[in-house]
């Protein structure tokens, strides 16, 4: 039994890791209205914003309009081609982007090149993405971690299921799994005496 709590255990501490994954999505911004517009938009404890002057930067078109990458739901729209989006931490902290989902502004299957740079607090590393041409979204994976903030300069396009996750550091990592291997040890030794 004390065995069966201690593998229990460890699985927890060893899953742990993977609980913090988070997906962005504007679903709750969702209307049947033709269009709405922000200046920015607050999710998950981040912030995204564009850096154009207007205030309808930022847009999300009607859940059943033509438009919409993501029908019956929301995707935000860039309103302005050439404009600088961007994501970061609401306090600032690090995280790992992992994907997003884009399309064209009108989800026409149009063609879209994107530049994405990556900040990480001292270096910036860039990669350009050019969309598939496809109507409705397509999710593109980058993998990149420990970052302060993501911006994209681009087409006009549409985003949603941004995939953040908070960083483990490998040292807390590390103790936990010390920890396990300590604690499965101990038992071992316990039911042998």
């Amino acid at each position: 039994m004390l065995q069966t709590k201690l593998l229990i255990s460890c699985a927890i501490f060893a899953l742990s890791s993977f609980a913090n994954a988070t997906v962005i999505d504007f679903n709750h911004l969702a209307h049947n209205d033709t269009s709405q517009v922000f200046s920015t938009i607050s999710s998950n404890g981040f912030v995204i914003k564009n850096d154009s002057q207007a205030n309808d930067r930022l847009g999300i078109w009607g859940k059943n309009d033509e438009f919409q990458a993501d029908t019956g739901r929301a995707a935000v729209f860039v309103n302005y081609s050439g404009s600088k989006t961007s994501i970061e931490h609401a306090n600032k902290s690090f995280f790992n982007f992992k994907s997003i989902d884009l399309a064209d502004v009108f989800n026409n299957g149009d063609s879209a090149t994107i530049q994405f740079s990556f900040f990480n607090g001292q270096s910036t590393t860039f990669e350009t993405v050019i969309l598939d041409q496809l109507k409705g979204l397509q999710t593109i994976f980058f993998n990149k971690n420990n970052l302060t903030r993501v911006s994209w300069v681009g087409s006009n396009s549409q985003f949603d299921n941004i995939n953040v996750s908070a960083p483990v550091p490998e040292p807390e990592t590390y103790a936990l799994l010390g920890m396990g291997l300590m604690s499965l040890w101990i038992a071992r030794r316990r039911k042998h005496a």
